[in-house]
């Protein structure tokens, strides 16, 4: 299995955190020789203010896209002349979430890059529960990117490995990344302490990892948490070693057949001060219609309250 990233949505607001998203994403796009997709989408509600509340829809939309047009059409040009990889822009109307994953579902997209912390005073554009629910509703996997992150390279890789279903199937999507960033990967293994069976298939399953990254000669640690509350160890071991993204897996929901992020990633995600990749089980891009119905409902309440060290190449 080869996967190859192809072409990267980068959504943007013009806040500092979309700014640092979006070198983020030139940079992954240089790196693999992908196309890039800018767009920006137009919120009519958020730039209403209080005091318009009875005002009608006047002509302000037509100008305003116009402009936000003008600006990205020139950002791009300027973007491809310099990298030598082309770039595309696109404004459109509409809730931003929904408008990010219908265009990656319509337009194939291979990964989304987006910024977690936007301040430019839209709706919560690019800010946590918007964020999330890109990450539960796209087509694709997504990159979350910080608002104060400034690298453009992963050097150090985190890997939380859980017997959940597509466990694997994240290193064969990631692995152009850490290729092309000669990437060191920290293997981290999540298992309860209490329950033997699944702690033996963990390590048969990390086992089996091992087996790939030698055949592809990545660079690799392993460690083991034996304990139950694995956000913390997940942020706990970021620190320790100056990670630089994290790889996480998509849960599968099996009343709608579609994948979401779910608790664990949520809060890996929530308190992440590193970039966070989330990747579907499987290369799957049926329509987001339910994912777009069920991210509406998502919980916004989320709580985030020994290790055996081991080296394996």
């Amino acid at each position: 299995m080869k996967s190859q990233i192809k072409s990267i949505l980068i959504p943007t607001d013009f806040s500092e955190s979309s700014e640092n998203a979006l070198a983020v994403g030139i940079a992954i796009a240089e790196r693999q020789k992908a196309d890039i997709v800018l767009l920006h989408v137009v919120d009519r509600f958020a730039n209403l203010q209080r005091t318009e509340v009875f005002l009608p829809e006047i002509q302000l939309m037509p100008d305003i896209n116009l402009m936000i047009e003008i600006r990205l059409k020139e950002f791009s040009e300027s973007v491809s002349k310099k990298t030598g990889i082309k770039v595309e822009s696109k404004v459109l109307n509409g809730q931003p979430f929904e408008r990010i994953c219908r265009l990656a579902y319509e337009e194939n997209i291979s990964l989304i890059v987006i910024g977690t912390h936007g301040t430019s005073g839209l709706r919560g554009l690019f800010m946590g529960s918007e964020a999330y629910r890109v990450v539960k509703s796209a087509p694709c996997p997504v990159l979350t990117v910080p608002g104060k992150w400034n690298k453009k390279e992963f050097k150090k890789v985190l890997f939380p490995i859980r017997l959940i279903p597509g466990a694997l199937d994240k290193y064969f999507y990631a692995r152009p990344i850490i290729e092309k960033n000669n990437s060191e990967l920290f293997l981290l293994g999540l298992t309860d302490m209490k329950n033997t069976r699944n702690t033996k298939d963990l390590m048969l399953l990390i086992k089996n990892l091992k087996r790939q990254l030698n055949n592809d000669n990545v660079k690799f640690q392993t460690a083991y948490c034996l304990g139950e509350d694995f956000p913390a160890e997940v942020s706990k071991t970021t620190r320790d070693l100056n990670i630089d993204l994290i790889i996480l897996t998509a849960n599968i929901d099996p009343e709608w057949r579609s994948y979401f992020i779910g608790p664990f990633g949520q809060q890996v995600i929530n308190h992440a001060q590193v970039p966070v990749l989330s990747i579907k089980p499987s290369n799957d891009q049926a329509e987001p219609v339910h994912a777009f119905r069920l991210a509406e409902q998502w919980g916004r309440s989320i709580n985030l309250s020994g290790k055996e060290k081991r080296t394996g190449k």
